[in-house]
């Protein structure tokens, strides 16, 4: 008997510790994994990813309508993502999905998967957004067969900005190659650069 795709992503683990995904107990690439080893300066400070792991917690009340309380130190940015929120309104179909691909066997996590303006979308909260931003999301597009996607720039002072929505086709291939490059350098014994 063979697993189904539902089956094997169940059995995918994620260690927030290590940030590392294992399936069946072996270790797995994942999205955020993969840039940060192969793209110079992507991963930021310790202190920012604390503070961002906070700010996604928020963004998924917010996108639950939940009421809650915060830290006043991210108040920006929660304010950023409720006005994104009132002003864009995206329809929500999923938050904070972990997701994973069978056939290229990796896996990540969505911070939202929405519709914007009629399109189905990934979307990615981000402090900045940088030129990789669209392979990121093109990682996360290809386990769901979504065509597009968007990043949102949270702001410290309240503000935030929307990227264009991109169409991921374009960017699903370097994806890939990025996969595939972050697998050589494995199999050659690199060790990460952990984006340095």
């Amino acid at each position: 008997m063979s697993l189904t795709n539902k089956q094997r992503e169940n059995s995918v683990s994620f260690d927030i510790t290590t940030h590392t995904y294992t399936r069946d107990g072996v270790e797995i690439p994942g999205v955020t994994k993969v840039l940060r080893d192969l793209i110079p300066g992507w991963s930021a400070g310790e202190w920012y990813l604390e503070r961002g792991v906070v700010v996604h917690a928020c963004a998924a009340m917010i996108a639950q309508d939940v009421s809650f309380e915060h830290d006043p130190q991210v108040d920006g940015q929660v304010r950023a993502i409720r006005r994104f929120f009132y002003e864009v309104q995206p329809e929500v179909i999923s938050i904070e999905q972990q997701v994973y691909s069978e056939l290229y066997d990796y896996a990540g996590r969505t911070d939202l998967v929405c519709k914007v303006y009629g399109k189905k979308v990934v979307l990615d909260y981000k402090a900045s957004v940088s030129k990789s931003t669209p392979y990121q999301l093109a990682g996360y597009a290809i386990p769901l067969d979504v065509n597009y996607g968007v990043s949102v720039e949270i702001h410290d002072d309240g503000t935030y900005k929307m990227s264009k929505i991109y169409n991921l086709k374009q960017f699903k291939n370097g994806w890939l190659a990025l996969l595939s490059a972050y697998r050589i350098r494995r199999l050659c014994g690199i060790k990460e650069t952990k984006g340095e």
